[in-house]
């Protein structure tokens, strides 16, 4: 599922919900609070979403640096 970006927006997050999935945690499985993120740009030219996406990323992990 993807938003719509309505102009003058050039791109948009959604979060889903934050669930409890098995995931890997150097090696052992553990189940941990995950959540998904998704993004909507209107042109790539506009919003790096991979860089926006894995910054994201880096910063939910460490919530402390925010």
């Amino acid at each position: 599922m993807s938003g719509v970006v309505h102009p003058p927006q050039v791109a948009l997050v959604g979060l889903g919900r934050i669930v409890q999935r098995p995931v890997a945690v150097n090696g052992p499985w553990e189940v941990r609070p995950v959540v998904t993120a998704t993004q909507s740009a209107d042109d790539h030219r506009a919003a790096d979403g991979a860089r926006l996406l894995t910054t994201m990323d880096r910063l939910l992990r460490q919530p402390e640096d925010l």
